[in-house]
């Protein structure tokens, strides 16, 4: 008969940790290739070749490839991978004017998830009732039977009970 193995939750999460880190690292080198974009003052819409434009992925790739070769951590080298993959996006933006990530607009950027948020966000509840005027509320006076309390007072009160 074969033996099961037991997979553990550490096992798992080391499982999607690589995953996680590679993407991580886009996002980081996404981040950051806006950020020298925006420095640069590269403008997107542009059909032209640019020399600008090419400064982001050259710097994504530099830096991801770098931190492959040069870091001891895999932890860190696969966030470096991530980073050369966002640079490898880059390049191919610049160079054939196609985005890969066109469906992931947004990725990095706070404004999307706020948005996303926001969309999710549910309204109030108001059942919108009118409102009773004073006038229309009647007291009743409320009577209490002091005579039935009596009828409890025959019995007395179960401390414990044995069952056979």
């Amino acid at each position: 008969m074969a033996e099961k193995t037991k997979i553990t939750g550490k096992q798992i999460l080391e499982e999607l940790k690589a995953p996680a880190l590679i993407v991580v690292g886009m996002v980081g080198g996404n981040l950051a290739g806006k950020l020298i974009d925006k420095v640069l003052n590269v403008d997107e819409t542009s059909t032209e070749f640019s020399a600008k434009a090419l400064a982001r992925p050259l710097v994504q790739l530099t830096a991801g490839i770098g931190g492959s070769l040069l870091l001891k951590d895999k932890n860190l080298k696969l966030v470096a991978n991530g980073v050369a993959a966002s640079g490898v996006a880059s390049t191919v933006k610049v160079l054939l004017k196609k985005d890969l990530l066109a469906g992931f607009k947004g990725l990095g950027e706070v404004e999307a998830l706020k948005s996303f948020r926001d969309n999710l966000r549910i309204e109030r509840y108001n059942p919108h009732l009118p409102e009773l005027a004073p006038a229309n509320r009647v007291e009743v006076p409320v009577e209490v039977d002091m005579a039935g309390a009596s009828k409890y007072a025959d019995y007395e009160e179960v401390d414990s009970v044995e069952i056979l």
